[in-house]
């Protein structure tokens, strides 16, 4: 009864394990990276802040409003001279006299707002541009996430089918081995060739040990450039054929070039033409209108709290602040961005001219890793009709051993280039589509 007990949590455990593991598909394992890795978050709060910085320009456009709270104590008021004169006689000696309360308080609110304001409208197009330019950043930041995972999954799932082939293989070396040992007793086999297919199964065991070890450390490399610390031991769910299927691609020659880093130059030459036209609309006037209303309080008692010794008075106006000379600061300024917008322009040029080159060597890569894709699956097709065909061969005694011991190496060899074949397709077509800006 307790063993009974002792295998049904076993199997329990067992169960809850398998489903404890969580599926990944390659898009689940894109969506989580966009959603958890922190360059793209960096980048996120990057744009928050250009569009900050856009509101922070509207702000300048609304009235400011200010009040101004001054209290002073005359302890020795100032003195003035008034002249003899002023008392009727010529001859009269000026007299030294001093105006104003012990006391005098003041308090003030200040309105201004500013009609118009060429520095303004220049900063709000450079800040909503520059919020595109960051926008674009978003962009770039995840495609590049979506290359580094895609190509971790493949790399994953190359592992994953190795150690299921070389799990098999594990199988049909220990199966070769049963029968040669079965021939010896026959007297068709020598202890020689038992030996043999023994230290095959050890070899076959080796590889397989080591294709589950690159496995763990390649699913290790996809969580980490995931981001997703919840993910524990995934269960890969697509399939080799399937992603030949779903990424199989066709270059085209002459292949428009969508590159995130040519719209990028061409926002930054916008910033750059932009800041031009900023430096020449500075010689225009800033025009503003402006409001003053104060209570000032006099007396020599501080008695704040009665009205009859506070006294009013307010006044408004416009005022245009018109630029003269600036030592040519201006006209320097706009030198700089001038050349700021040639380098860009040639920058362009020279993008254009790196992009174009790179989809060409891209184009050339997947087109041979197409080609060496399909000759490998010729050749895994005809070997495995081999292999099938000696091994019965060697169980009627028509062969000897050492034959299948030569077809059964060559098997291997073929499953390993027929693997890394597609491993190498899957990554040409990922690396053009980046190249040409489809990604």
């Amino acid at each position: 009864m307790k063993q009974i007990v002792l295998v049904f949590l076993l199997g329990s455990l067992f169960v809850y394990g398998q489903n404890n593991q969580a599926s990944l598909s390659l898009n689940d394992a894109i969506q989580r990276a966009l959603a958890n890795r922190y360059d793209l978050k960096i980048q996120k709060v990057n744009t928050k802040i250009t569009e900050k910085q856009l509101s922070e320009v509207g702000a300048r456009s609304l009235p400011q409003i200010s009040s101004d709270l001054d209290v002073r104590v005359n302890s020795q008021l100032q003195s003035n001279i008034l002249p003899g004169s002023l008392f009727g006689s010529v001859n009269a000696p000026d007299r030294a006299v001093q105006f104003g309360t012990k006391y005098n308080t003041l308090w003030g609110f200040n309105l201004n707002q500013q009609v118009f304001n060429p520095v303004n409208l220049s900063d709000r197009k450079i800040a909503n541009i520059q919020s595109e330019y960051q926008r674009q950043n978003e962009k770039l930041t995840e495609i590049t996430i979506k290359q580094d995972v895609t190509e971790a999954y493949f790399t994953a799932l190359l592992w994953k089918e190795k150690v299921d082939l070389s799990t098999e293989n594990v199988k049909r070396a220990q199966e070769v081995y049963e029968v040669t040992k079965n021939q010896l007793g026959n007297a068709q086999a020598t202890q020689y060739d038992v030996q043999r297919n023994l230290i095959d199964v050890e070899n076959a065991k080796a590889t397989n040990e080591q294709n589950r070890n690159s496995y763990k450390l390649s699913i290790n490399d996809l969580l980490y450039k995931i981001s997703d610390d919840s993910l524990k031991n995934p269960s890969l769910t697509d399939k080799i054929t399937d992603l030949i299927q779903a990424f199989s691609l066709i270059p085209k020659d002459n292949e428009e070039i969508k590159r995130t880093e040519l719209t990028q130059e061409k926002i930054q030459l916008e910033i750059y033409k932009l800041n031009m036209k900023k430096q020449s609309l500075t010689y225009l006037p800033t025009l503003s209108v402006y409001g003053n209303y104060s209570l000032q309080y006099l007396n020599n008692d501080f008695t704040p709290f009665t009205s009859k010794n506070w006294y009013p008075f307010n006044y408004f106006g416009v005022k245009a602040s018109i630029p003269i000379f600036d030592g040519g600061l201006k006209a320097k300024t706009r030198q700089e961005y001038e050349l700021r917008s040639e380098m860009s322009k040639f920058n362009y040029n020279k993008l254009t001219r790196d992009y174009k080159q790179e989809v060409q060597s891209t184009q050339t890569a997947l087109n041979n890793a197409l080609s060496d894709l399909n000759y490998q699956k010729k050749n895994l097709a005809l070997i495995e009709d081999l292999y099938k065909i000696d091994t019965e061969r060697l169980k009627i005694g028509a062969i000897r051993q050492t034959d299948l011991t030569s077809t059964y190496y060559t098997l291997q060899q073929t499953q390993t280039n027929y693997l890394n074949s597609v491993y190498n397709y899957l990554v040409a077509v990922v690396r053009y589509k980046k190249a040409a800006g489809i990604l």
